[in-house]
């Protein structure tokens, strides 16, 4: 039986269910156990425990059928960490704290009126006695409880009239130095790094892993492993960008993304773009060493729940606004999407996603010329300074929907509920998901004319008709605008792409990528040269 590993190192939050990796993790050991003769290990420290598991159950795969293996404990510094989110880092705004309380009043109103409905006399003094009692016991507490309120409400005042001096200006400079010191020191770097040793010593213990599959560049500790190692490339996205990664936390992971290419004995690419230009004439790698396996197809209909109508769709959707209602602004509590139009984008909020220029084209779309749509994105764009500050100076808050982190079953009713999928990036490693996933619940598509786009269709007639420069924002809005009213025929121009696409399973995937690491295991193994004397990115 082939025996595969497969080796995470990521950062607490960095496994983000049903997210770009996790999803694509998700299925490659799906494939790899529903091959019959492969055994998979998964191994990571110790906080990653809970992540490994919740990838394994979004993917369908039953944690038994896998082996997985983690450091013990967990250091300190991510305990510090744990505490210091949990307190400082809340995520429910205000607003819901407030309505939570009217929630409890309305609710302790209707007993009230319960109660004075009844005749009984009896009933009605056991009441007043309750009454009496529950006011004695509450007084004191409330009393101090308003009196703490009151004094923050008189300190937020009073520093309010602050915010203009000297004061609070050298507030602001300390706390920007404070932090740019922690990013240049990079104390999660460093605790990632020592539990990703122990991590190492830990498996260098076993002797019957002979290929571990890393699904990263940002862990050059890999090299230190036994058996050989097949390492994902995805893509250097600020040799595209170099302008919008320029900080120190940038630098250092420049540096560690360079030791790990140079620590691998194979390196996966998705497109032969990143290939050439990102790992081959950057970093000097012999090309031999390089394969490209494209991503598989994404069949959102065949994880939808119930029988794949728009009217079911809608339901699911409406039920997890539902269930999730505290997390969400208060005028999606009970908002129905039956005569909704949307735009959809699914994406993560990064630079070079192209989520700023989306916005501004999609006001000119709803304003300019009168189109009622919406615009859902799956970003979390609360958490985004730049993309946030848009949003409310355009006064789209209503309009610019984020529903972040949605499960997989979500993903695909707002796909099949969208009237279009737009991917407006700047760049991407391999061939965005986004088409597959729309198009297999009946939604068209338009995205960026990029590398891996253009690698792909080969049809220029389908290329001029669903792509536009993600640089030109009028091109955007056009390309937009025609597939809003022609979507009928974009979906029938797509269709011969899509068939083509849907050929090439996550199976047919997993077989790739699992032929790989059987050759790499009978190839002879690379030099790896030590750490210090690794080049760094040029």
């Amino acid at each position: 039986m082939k025996k595969l590993g497969i080796f995470l190192g990521y950062t607490p939050r960095q496994l983000v269910p049903h997210e770009g990796i996790t999803r694509l993790l998700g299925f490659i050991v799906r494939g790899a156990v529903r091959a019959g003769d492969i055994s998979v290990t998964i191994a990571g420290p110790a906080w990653l425990k809970k992540d490994i598991l919740n990838l394994l159950d979004d993917a369908g795969v039953p944690a038994g059928s896998v082996d997985i293996i983690t450091t013990k404990g967990e250091p300190y510094l991510i305990r510090l960490w744990r505490v210091w989110t949990r307190i400082f880092q809340k995520s429910k705004p205000r607003k819901l704290k407030r309505n939570r309380l009217f929630r409890y009043i309305t609710k302790g109103m209707r007993i009230i009126v319960d109660w004075l409905s009844h005749s009984s006399f009896y009933v009605f003094a056991f009441g007043i006695i309750l009454i009496l009692i529950l006011t004695l016991a509450f007084t004191l507490p409330l009393l101090i409880l308003a009196t703490i309120g009151v004094g923050i409400y008189a300190a937020r005042r009073l520093s309010s009239k602050f915010r203009g001096s000297r004061y609070y200006r050298a507030k602001n400079w300390v706390m920007s130095r404070f932090y740019y010191i922690l990013s240049t020191i990079g104390p999660l770097d460093t605790v990632q790094s020592h539990e990703l040793n122990r991590l190492v010593k830990l498996l260098n213990r076993r002797r019957d892993i002979d290929v571990w599959y890393v699904p990263s560049m940002f862990w050059p500790e890999i090299s230190r492993l036994r058996g050989k190692v097949v390492m994902a490339a995805p893509d250097i996205v600020f040799y595209e960008h170099p302008a919008q990664y320029v900080g120190p936390a940038e630098m250092r992971t420049s540096e560690r993304m360079s030791k790990s290419i140079a620590g691998a004995d194979q390196l996966i690419t998705y497109s032969d773009h990143v290939k050439t230009s990102h790992i081959v004439s950057r970093h000097n790698v012999d090309p031999r060493h390089v394969t490209v396996i494209r991503h598989g197809f994404v069949d959102m209909a065949s994880i939808e729940r119930g029988n794949g109508t728009k009217q079911n769709a809608l339901d699911v959707l409406h039920n997890y606004l539902k269930e999730k209602e505290e997390s969400f602004p208060e005028y999606l509590r009970g908002f129905r999407f039956d005569d909704v139009k949307f735009l959809f984008y699914s994406s993560q909020i990064r630079p070079h996603k192209n989520i700023e220029a989306l916005i501004g084209v999609f006001e000119r779309v709803l304003r300019d010329h009168y189109q009622p749509v919406k615009l859902i994105l799956t970003g979390r764009t609360a958490s985004n300074e730049r993309v946030w500050k848009l949003i409310g100076e355009r006064g789209l808050q209503r309009d610019v929907v984020s529903l972040p982190s949605v499960p997989n079953y979500v993903l695909a009713a707002l796909y099949r509920l969208a009237v279009l999928s737009v991917t407006p990036t700047q760049f991407e490693g391999g061939f965005p998901f986004t088409f597959s996933e729309a198009y297999s619940v009946g939604t068209p598509s338009i995205m960026s004319r990029i590398p891996v786009v253009t690698e792909v269709i080969q049809d220029q007639a389908l290329l001029d008709l669903m792509t536009f420069d993600p640089m030109d924002r009028e091109e955007m809005l056009q390309k937009i605008l025609w597939a809003l009213d022609n979507r009928q025929a974009l979906l029938e121009a797509q269709k011969p792409l899509f068939e083509t696409m849907s050929s090439r399973t996550w199976e047919v995937v997993a077989k790739e990528y699992l032929d790989l690491i059987v050759r790499s295991a009978t190839e002879q193994k690379r030099t790896r040269p030590e750490a210090k004397n690794r080049s760094k990115v040029r």
